[in-house]
């Protein structure tokens, strides 16, 4: 049975995460590309940022055809993509994600690769958890490679990196 184009390429993205950098290249075909997730995450996003976590709040659907929604403020920190250093961003997630254990917490920083917003507002972490990263105290990401499709040859292990250096890296990194 033929899958949706966006079923596959979430089944596509399952399988980049659970296979070593060497064994991921570029595949194609009629229906789908699945390319390394470093690319994806990076050509996917509409906004890619680092920030801290300003407020939280759940808003309830409005009508009865409608879903709740969680609405998060940022303060960016560092901006990369449709946000700018020191603006306050607000995102508006489907509150069902939360189920999943993507939440966000009063003061934690993260460095996220979000999707544009959809016709009806909401975003998401481009590849769920993949587009998402934990900042440290002096502003630094924490990167896990094999988060990013990458091996200890890219990055050592959590290795820390500032916010537009690693954003660079994965670009320079996207050809491999």
């Amino acid at each position: 049975m033929p899958c949706s184009r966006s079923k596959c390429l979430f089944l596509g993205l399952i399988l980049v995460g659970s296979l070593p950098a060497a064994a991921v290249k570029p595949l194609q075909s009629p229906d789908i590309h699945i390319f390394p997730l470093r690319h994806f995450l990076t050509q996917q996003s509409g906004y890619i940022f680092s920030g801290t976590v300003e407020r939280v709040e759940r808003l309830a659907p409005r009508t009865a055809g409608s879903v709740a929604v969680m609405r998060i403020t940022f303060h960016v920190d560092r901006g990369l993509r449709g946000t700018r250093t020191g603006q306050t961003l607000v995102i508006r997630e489907w509150a069902g994600l939360w189920q999943a254990g993507g939440r966000y917490r009063l003061g934690e920083r993260v460095m996220l690769f979000l999707y544009p917003p959809s016709k009806l507002g909401l975003t998401s972490p481009v590849g769920g958890a993949s587009g998402r990263f934990v900042v440290d105290p002096l502003g630094r990401v924490i990167i896990e490679p094999r988060k990013v499709g990458l091996t200890r040859t890219h990055f050592p292990a959590n290795m820390r990196m500032e916010p537009l250096k690693f954003f660079r890296a994965l670009h320079r990194s996207e050809g491999e």
